[in-house]
C-alpha cells in the first residue's frame, strides 16, 4: 500500500520574501509566495512540461487543474515573476518527501517556463530553495527522481547536493526512453534558520 502524505502548508512568515535577482538578459525577477492568481500560468508551465515535453516528471500527463492543485499545490508553493510584467517564470514546491515520522525530510518540484530557460531562473529558485526549506523546519532535502538528461543535474551539483544512489531505468521518457535517476539528498541542518 502506497502511502499518503496529508495536504498542509507550514504556516511561517519568510521575511526575506519577496526578494529581488537579475536574469542575464538583465530582467529583474522577483522570488515570493505563490497566490491564487499565479494558478493559470503555473499549471500552463506544468502541463506543458508534462504533457508536451514529458522528460521531467514521472506522471503521464496532466490535463485537469483539479491533478494540478492535487499533486502542485497542496503544500508551500512559491513563484518566480518578471518584477515588471509579474509574468510568472518558474515556481516551485515544497512539502514532506514522506509522512509521519520521516516528515522532517521535503522534496521540492521546480518548473521553468520554456521562454525563460537558461537565464538564470533555476538557479535562482533553488539557491533560494535550501534556505526556505530550512525556514519551513524541514531537516533535510531529498529528491527521488531527477533523471540524467535533466539540466539540474548540474544545478544540484553545483549547490552541494550529494548523490545518494542512482535509479537504472527509472522513468521512460517522451522522446528518449528507459532513463536513469539520480537522488539527491541535502542535510538543510547544516543551514543556519532566519526564523
Amino acid at each position: 500500500m502506497a502511502y499518503v502524505i496529508k495536504s498542509g502548508k507550514v504556516d511561517v512568515s519568510l521575511p526575506y520574501l519577496p526578494k529581488t535577482g537579475t536574469l542575464k538578459d538583465s530582467r529583474a525577477i522577483v522570488l515570493d509566495v505563490y497566490k491564487d492568481e499565479d494558478e493559470e500560468q503555473v499549471f500552463h508551465i506544468m502541463q506543458f512540461i508534462i504533457n508536451e515535453e514529458g522528460n521531467s516528471y514521472p506522471q503521464d500527463s496532466m490535463e485537469t487543474l483539479e491533478d494540478f492543485r492535487a499533486y502542485y499545490l497542496t503544500h508551500n508553493v512559491y513563484v518566480c515573476r518578471d518584477a515588471t510584467t509579474q509574468e510568472v517564470l518558474g515556481a516551485f514546491y515544497v512539502k514532506p518527501n514522506f509522512p509521519g515520522r520521516c516528515s522532517h525530510i521535503c522534496n521540492a518540484g521546480f518548473i521553468v517556463k520554456k521562454s525563460a530557460r537558461k537565464l538564470g531562473v533555476g538557479y535562482f529558485m533553488a539557491s533560494n530553495y535550501l534556505q526556505i526549506g530550512r525556514d519551513l523546519g524541514y531537516r533535510a532535502s531529498f529528491f527521488n527522481l531527477v533523471f540524467v538528461n535533466n539540466h539540474s543535474v548540474k544545478l544540484w551539483r553545483r549547490l552541494g547536493m550529494t548523490e545518494i544512489g542512482v535509479i537504472p531505468q527509472a522513468g521512460n521518457l517522451k522522446g528518449i526512453g528507459y532513463t536513469d535517476a539520480i537522488q539527491f539528498y541535502y542535510d538543510l541542518t547544516s543551514i543556519q534558520k532566519t526564523v
